[in-house]
């Protein structure tokens, strides 16, 4: 078999530069173009567990992905999500909602799908395409498990866009090591107040592998840095 895997932990860093979560993560790229991430993120000060099996196609576009969550330190909910052409099937169950059975149609393919790890923020940036004079681009029918910007609660399907904003290609080091990376950042409307939000991303190119993403407006200003990544030789 010709499988490659990846691993690697991300730490979440809060204002005070002290850790307030951590996620690790696994990828691996199948034969046929799919690939699969594994992740499983803890965030201490809302308590919040998540447990992420997600596959994407050769394109990054969503084809599955199983999500459990603990939330105060009790179950919240698990859902499965199957993507087809321009539908989106949702299998959930919650302690808020109990058995539910989601069935969307989606003006176009699903583009991507907010699953709330970490590393699956980056894959947003897999539809930008640099084939076309035009930035920011907006991306369409982008999947989503909870409103929630930490993702704490549902699971339960809903459906927007993401727009997407190309910054070039930048050196950066993280305690993980240097890497080449392409920098993006999501454009994001203000707070009601008309506090800005930001939130940008740098990742291993090709591969779309987090490096960083720091966030402003919201999520406590955090930041989010690889401490950990391995490769299968």
């Amino acid at each position: 078999m010709k499988t490659r895997n990846i691993r690697g932990k991300i730490l979440y860093i809060g204002p005070d530069n002290k850790e307030r979560g951590r996620e690790w993560f696994s990828m691996t790229f199948h034969e046929d173009g799919q690939r699969t991430l594994r992740a499983y993120c803890e965030i201490d000060d809302t308590e919040v567990n998540r447990e992420v099996t997600y596959t994407m196609d050769t394109n990054w576009r969503p084809l599955d992905c199983f999500n459990r969550l603990h939330v105060d330190r009790k179950f919240l909910g698990t859902g499965w999500i199957r993507v087809s052409e321009n539908t989106a099937e949702c299998e959930v169950f919650s302690t808020a909602l109990g058995r539910v059975s989601q069935n969307i149609e989606l003006s176009g393919p699903a583009m991507s799908l907010t699953v709330h790890p970490l590393t699956c923020d980056v894959f947003h940036c897999a539809g930008f395409n640099h084939e076309v004079d035009k930035n920011p681009q907006t991306l369409d029918n982008v999947l989503s498990t909870s409103p929630l910007p930490n993702g704490g609660s549902g699971p339960f399907l809903s459906v927007g866009s993401v727009t997407v904003m190309y910054d070039g290609r930048e050196t950066i080091t993280v305690p993980a090591g240097t890497f080449e990376t392409d920098h993006y950042h999501f454009v994001m409307k203000p707070h009601p107040d008309g506090t800005p939000r930001r939130e940008d991303v740098w990742c291993i190119p090709n591969d779309y592998t987090f490096v960083k993403v720091t966030v402003d407006g919201f999520l406590k200003n955090s930041v989010y840095k690889l401490v950990e990544y391995e490769v299968d030789d």
